[in-house]
């Protein structure tokens, strides 16, 4: 099954590490990644945004995916169609080198209710113990 789920793994004051895996019917891949509280929130927003207003070309950057930075995470809604249908395309970071130039690119299908709620839990991850994770397609 498709999904995403973000696994708190670190904190420190504003900074937080998260484990991030991805699913599709093709591939899965996992990454660690470092963002700020701040820059959660924010996506977090964002998303209810996109869902909202039914907003595609929605991007989200969990680090920062071009210089030499801790590796990044990235997901953009590249779909919302009339049935409540999401495609989400994800790129993840594969640090088998050091000049950061292996990622691994590719689609999650989810549904709207599910990417509000995702994007909802997010925020929860500031104040969540350490293990706690958020999922894009549960239950």
């Amino acid at each position: 099954m498709d999904n995403i789920v973000i696994n708190k793994i670190w904190q420190e004051n504003d900074l937080l590490e998260l484990k991030i895996m991805c699913q599709s019917q093709f591939v899965t891949a996992y990454q660690t990644c470092y963002i700020q509280t701040q820059i959660l929130n924010k996506i977090s927003d964002q998303i209810s945004n996109c869902t909202k207003y039914l907003k595609s070309d929605c991007y989200f950057e969990f680090g920062k995916k071009n210089g030499n930075y801790t590796p990044a995470f990235s997901m953009e809604i590249t779909e919302i169609n009339t049935t409540g249908h999401v495609q989400i395309e994800v790129d993840l970071e594969v640090p088998d080198n050091n000049s950061r130039r292996h990622r691994c690119c590719f689609y999650v299908m989810s549904e709207l209710g599910s990417l509000e709620r995702f994007g909802e839990n997010l925020k929860g991850l500031i104040d969540a113990d350490i293990g706690e994770e958020v999922i894009l397609n549960c239950c």
